[in-house]
């Protein structure tokens, strides 16, 4: 039996603790309203009933973070910081109110504070994949490169398959001039969302630095093909197909460039003129070249390029007038020399075309291409000492085919 000295004591404890057991319950439904109201976004009616909870139980943290979460969807981040403190001041292993408070922080411009404040998150939780994310930022932003890459390597780690974290990790890779881990990353995104232009044209621009322009040219494709129309693209696009030796479709680009976005310039006139002429196109690559040259007269290479599709059309009269004309604006155009001297040797006219390749000689003596095309015009006149002279110069100057000639020719 229980003796009735203790059954007063117990009723008097009961008396004592009825009270707390009464704000407690409270608390809670006011806090289960609260979050109710959260999540129908009326934030304000929600504060007052986290502040009810509170009232009741001051030492109610979770109530105080979810307050401070509200204060922060009503753009309030001073009373948010204000609520995220008590709360860790009552729960200091309180991860996410390490985390919240770091946002509200960062929202006023605070990024130290911020900074550190992520830091702690990871400290009681290890897993915050948010946390690292914003600490990579604010690391980014303070030009704090390593630390970012490595936040953003944990977050791959942790499994976050998101497209964005690869493509900046790539972008701080590629703030460190390296590449190929830029150029990894970029792939690693793209497979993850084919479809992200952005990721394609930033990994286009990688393929063109490494010189493969097709495969870049094929990234802006998709970029177009899907929407991201602008003069950049297109130029960049039509670039790479021209250095990709794809001539027919950086026509192509070079005319929408001109239609469409009104690139009437001397440069992608001349551009789409020598895929004209690569591609073949000879008559449509000296219409383009005339321009060229009626925009400057001066355009010594337009004329060189104009005479020659002249002579791919057999109209040998009008590609010498072009090569005087070179010759009046530059009489030391070594390239109007040694391309009309290839003319003139392709036309049997080996003495004229020995005299340009002399004075291209003169006017660029360590050029080998110039001794091999005039060993080739000395051995058509039978004059094989010559021949052999130029083809042992050329092949001093590194010239593989004048190299592997001699052993055969001069013996």
């Amino acid at each position: 039996m229980i003796f009735p000295g203790i059954l007063r004591k117990l009723f008097f404890i009961f008396l004592l603790c009825f009270p707390v057991l009464v704000n407690a319950q409270s608390a809670n439904e006011s806090y289960a309203r609260g979050v109710q109201l959260m999540a129908t976004q009326n934030y304000s009616m929600a504060i007052d009933e986290f502040g009810r909870a509170i009232q009741l139980v001051p030492y109610f943290y979770e109530a105080l973070y979810e307050r401070g979460r509200c204060f922060q969807f009503l753009n309030d981040p001073n009373k948010a910081i204000v609520d995220f403190t008590t709360a860790i001041e009552h729960n200091p292993s309180f991860a996410d109110a390490f985390f919240a408070r770091g946002l509200s922080q960062s929202a006023l411009g605070k990024h130290n504070p911020a900074q550190g404040d992520f830091t702690k998150t990871i400290e009681y939780n290890p897993r915050h994949v948010d946390a690292y994310l914003k600490r990579s930022e604010i690391n980014s932003r303070t030009g704090a490169i390593v630390p970012a890459i490595n936040d953003l390597t944990r977050v791959i780690e942790l499994g976050h398959k998101n497209p964005n974290v690869y493509f900046n990790r790539g972008k701080l890779y590629m703030q460190r001039k390296e590449v190929d881990l830029a150029l990894a990353d970029y792939t690693a995104a793209i497979e993850l969302d084919p479809l992200h232009l952005e990721l394609r044209v930033e990994r286009a621009m990688i393929f063109i630095e490494k010189q493969d322009f097709l495969t870049a040219a094929s990234d802006l494709s998709v970029a177009i093909d899907n929407g991201m129309k602008n003069l950049q693209i297109f130029q960049l696009r039509a670039n790479a197909f021209f250095m990709g030796a794809n001539y027919s479709a950086a026509v192509d680009d070079y005319t929408q460039l001109i239609n469409t976005y009104r690139q009437r310039t001397e440069e992608v006139y001349n551009r789409r003129a020598l895929a004209y002429f690569h591609s073949g196109e000879y008559e449509a690559a000296a219409r383009d070249f005339t321009r060229v040259v009626g925009m400057n007269r001066n355009n010594e290479e337009a004329y060189i390029w104009r005479a020659q599709s002249y002579h791919k059309l057999g109209r040998e009269a009008q590609a010498m007038v072009d090569y005087r004309l070179i010759l009046q604006i530059n009489p030391r155009n070594v390239m109007a020399y040694q391309t009309r001297g290839g003319i003139m040797m392709e036309s049997g006219k080996l003495n004229e075309a020995l005299e340009d390749l002399n004075m291209a000689i003169k006017l660029s003596p360590a050029a080998a291409n110039l001794y091999y095309t005039r060993a080739t015009v000395f051995a058509q006149l039978n004059n094989k000492r010559n021949a052999c002279d130029d083809l042992r110069q050329a092949a001093a100057l590194g010239h593989e085919d004048a190299r592997k000639r001699i052993s055969s020719f001069c013996f």
